[in-house]
């Protein structure tokens, strides 16, 4: 019962919250529109970046993290969806204090859902709330509260960003999380993710304007852009669009619309809607080559309401889905967490925003759309690599999996809660 009114109270928020509606547009399906000014028209940010350091294994993003955090001079500014501590990550946290203590202006936001970790990170977390006696600026993004307890659908609008910003010229934007299964588990156990910096004080004036916006709707101490200043860079870049959040349905709507070739996606529990599901069908049915490669989460509730919606995903997109879930030898292994779209072989997609219906109306996400065949081409290298595991699956299996493992409730609940 308390499901049922849970998705009754998410349904009625819905009606408030980022349509979907853009998917279904006929102006953004238009063949003689360009991306660049139909990302325009959604609300993208035009900015410019070098190729990024690109970080597939959160150990190796740790350690770059703190060295970035202990040569900071000026501010830092971080956003997380969940934030934790656990000995992995002890120096992280410690250099964020330390920084903060020779001056450094440290501004952290997380989300009120950090305490909650549902992941492996609840075995080893520590909520973070002992970095403010260490002089950081801690904000929780929508806490959860008596208040908010009492009205269960306040509780679903969360900030799903995951942003570093250090002096106005070093920017990173991904999806990893600062916890235990993020960055801590160890090289190898780790979630699959990824997290790209830039040395680009474009993206970083960018990502700051951004972040004073986030922060000030979330804190009661109130800061000014003015007092973050920005740099130059004579660095040779490419050009990209930072996608905020009401414009993320667009971002996707515009590149599978734009697209004359294929379309590759790393969809995270990808639970669509009907209108997200007609934008691929339409693209697949212009001989557009859709390849979405997905992990199960095996959580119990994951994992039944992905399969419960699996055959209905395969034929109404009708996308190649792969699943990958185990290795070579049959181990199970670690989630592919990694959000990541490449259109045509030159837009790649990157941030928080998963491909699913949270992401588009529910969640506050971030994404940057870079116009680049050389990074384009290593990513889908690096996707190939991905795929050598993934399985792909026909509509029979998907349907053998819906009826021994599929549960509607979960899918209802994947659905909307993500």
């Amino acid at each position: 019962m308390r499901y049922i009114a849970l998705v009754l109270s998410i349904l009625i928020l819905c009606l408030s919250c980022t349509s979907t509606e853009a998917f279904v547009s006929p102006s953004f399906s238009a063949q003689d529109v360009s991306v660049e000014e139909k990302l325009l028209s959604v609300g993208g940010v035009p900015v410019s970046v070098p190729n990024p350091e690109i970080f597939f294994d959160g150990a190796l993003w740790l350690e770059r993290f703190t060295e970035l955090v202990e040569e900071a001079d000026d501010y830092i500014l971080i956003t997380t969806f969940l934030g934790s501590d656990c000995p992995e990550l002890d120096d992280l946290y410690h250099a964020l204090i330390e920084a903060a203590e020779r001056g450094v202006r440290v501004y952290f936001i997380m989300d009120g859902l950090s305490s909650f970790d549902m992941t492996e990170s609840k075995n080893y977390m520590t909520p973070l709330y002992f970095l403010r006696r260490g002089g950081v600026h801690l904000t929780e993004y929508n806490p959860v509260t008596v208040t908010h307890l009492l009205n269960p659908a306040t509780i679903i609008i969360r900030d799903h960003r995951k942003m570093l910003v250090v002096d106005g010229s070093v920017a990173a934007v991904g999806g990893m999380n600062m916890n235990y299964i993020s960055m801590g588990a160890g090289e190898g156990n780790t979630q699959r993710d990824s997290m790209y910096l830039f040395n680009s004080p474009s993206l970083a004036s960018a990502l700051t304007d951004e972040f004073v916006t986030i922060w000030n709707g979330a804190s009661m101490e109130k800061i000014e852009r003015r007092d973050f200043a920005s740099c130059s860079s004579d660095a040779e870049t490419t050009n990209a669009f930072l996608i905020p959040s009401d414009s993320v349905p667009g971002m996707y709507a515009s590149l599978i619309g734009s697209a004359e070739e294929s379309v590759l996606l790393f969809p995270y529990l990808p639970a669509l809607d009907s209108k997200m599901k007609e934008c691929v069908r339409s693209a697949v049915d212009k001989g557009i080559s859709v390849d979405m490669v997905m992990p199960v989460d095996l959580r119990g509730y994951a994992a039944s309401g992905i399969y419960h919606g699996l055959p209905d995903l395969l034929r109404d997109t009708g996308a190649s889905v792969y699943l990958t879930i185990y290795g070579e030898k049959g181990e199970v292994l670690p989630l592919l967490h990694e959000k990541l779209m490449i259109v045509d072989s030159r837009y790649v997609v990157i941030g928080s925003a998963n491909f699913n219906y949270r992401s588009m109306t529910l969640s506050k996400e971030l994404a940057l759309v870079i116009d680049s065949p050389s990074l384009a081409s290593k990513l889908e290298e690096h996707a190939k690599k991905i795929a050598e595991y993934a399985v792909p699956v026909t509509v029979e299996e998907a349907d053998r999996l819906k009826k021994e493992e599929g549960n509607i409730l979960a899918y209802l609940f994947t659905f909307f809660g993500g």
